[in-house]
């Protein structure tokens, strides 16, 4: 296990102030004191080699995870454990030394001076070794295909090259665990796909542990496997993406156009002959005419069974007595939002 979070939570103290200059008046004297729960204890471990997704409405307390993890604030109870022996809200040299961090309205990088140059910062301050740090530059230029971008001041640079250098300096050191706070907030499709491909890469082939926060279900559909939902500081759901909407929608409506009535008819028989056979007793299939004399066959499967069901319902006919086969899905955000509203 490389982290472990156990009732972790940050509560802060705020002032109601009465709007006015009686208002004021008033504050100078008298405060009055508001508690304010960011997170909630929170409890999940990660494991080495693993890409979570760290997801939650605006104010639900995800980047106050990441910093009471990364040691930038401490939390008001529980704990965490990295590496099985380093506690990250006191933020241990060693620990440093294994960790980096990206934050998408967050600069590292010094604007006014070449990116080259702040990479220099970073290999003196973690003691990188030349040869060491000339391989992992070269590496990770090489995975993004900047070997020009380096020497340009980083000013100079549009919001897409310069999440490149971003995301370069923070692995210049050689870090086993990555937090990434919505590193393509506000990037173009084209620039935000560059940085899914990176993070890709640096996961799958070179084993650096990511946990992402990030607000585009794109950025969580390609490159997590498991999520963790945040809700007004809760922790709703922790679990595989994959088994998300099955939890919620539990199913998916398949639509099996076909040539003629007759077709349709026998796809029909077939899906539930089938499913009796199964003991399943669920909606009864349903036919639809279509446009231009097309017949279609609707049922309503969960995901598990998707492919079997299909294959069953097509079993007694023709490849080119089927026009077409529709599998429709909720949208991965609409999930989400049921889920924080159920949370509610």
């Amino acid at each position: 296990m490389l982290l472990d979070v156990r009732q972790m939570a940050k509560s802060y103290v705020t002032y109601r102030k009465d709007p006015g200059l009686k208002g004021a008046v008033k504050a100078l004297f008298h405060r009055e004191k508001i508690a304010v729960d960011a997170v909630r204890p929170v409890s999940f471990q990660v494991d080495r080699g693993e890409f979570v997704g760290l997801l939650g409405p605006n104010g639900a307390g995800k980047t106050t995870i990441l910093k009471m993890l990364t040691g930038l604030i401490t939390p008001s109870s529980g704990c965490g454990t990295a590496f099985g022996e380093y506690d990250v809200s006191k933020r241990p040299r060693p620990y440093l030394e294994r960790i980096g961090m990206v934050m998408g309205q967050r600069n590292q990088l010094n604007p006014d001076l070449p990116a080259i140059d702040s990479f220099r910062l970073a290999q003196a301050i973690y003691g990188v070794p030349e040869q060491e740090f000339e391989t992992r530059l070269n590496q990770m230029l090489g995975i993004f295909q900047a070997q020009d971008l380096v020497h340009k001041p980083v000013r100079k640079l549009s919001l897409g090259e310069r999440m490149q250098m971003e995301m370069t300096l923070s692995l210049l050191h050689g870090p086993e665990l990555l937090f990434l706070d919505e590193p393509t907030i506000g990037l173009d499709f084209a620039a935000a796909r560059r940085i899914r491909s990176f993070l890709k890469t640096i996961n799958q082939s070179l084993g650096v542990t990511v946990i992402l926060t990030s607000h585009y279900t794109k950025d969580i559909e390609e490159l997590c496997r498991r999520v963790i939902l945040i809700n007004k500081g809760v922790c709703v759901y922790d679990g595989l993406l994959s088994e998300v909407d099955e939890r919620i929608h539990g199913q998916r409506e398949v639509e099996i156009l076909c040539v003629d009535e007759g077709i349709a008819q026998r796809v029909m028989g077939s899906f539930k002959n089938a499913q009796a056979e199964l003991g399943n007793t669920g909606a009864e299939p349903v036919l639809k005419l279509r446009d231009k004399g097309i017949n279609s066959v609707l049922f309503s499967v969960t995901p598990r069974m998707l492919a079997a069901s299909i294959k069953n319902a097509t079993a007694t006919v023709e490849s080119r007595d089927i026009v077409d086969i529709k599998i429709s899905e909720a949208e991965l955000e609409s999930v989400f939002g049921e889920i924080y509203a159920r949370s509610v």
